[in-house]
């Protein structure tokens, strides 16, 4: 795997992780309780997650993956 693609996949892990624990957070209880209306916020955050990654990938000033000039 080439080192964008780590990044970007280091990147979606840490905001998906951020998100669904805020997510779990609010919502309280026990996964075992959670609702069907529950359930569809938590697979709400999973393409929630994915906007840090677009943001950074469309980016002029991340070097890392996104669309800054390479020296």
């Amino acid at each position: 795997m080439s080192v964008q693609i780590k990044a970007a996949c280091g990147t979606y892990i840490r905001a998906l992780l951020t998100i669904l624990l805020t997510l779990m957070a609010t919502i309280g209880g026990s996964p075992l309780d959670f609702t069907s209306a529950d359930w569809r916020m938590l697979a709400n955050g999973l393409w929630a997650s994915l906007l840090p990654v677009i943001m950074r990938a469309i980016s002029t000033n991340t070097d890392t993956y996104g669309r800054a000039p390479k020296e």
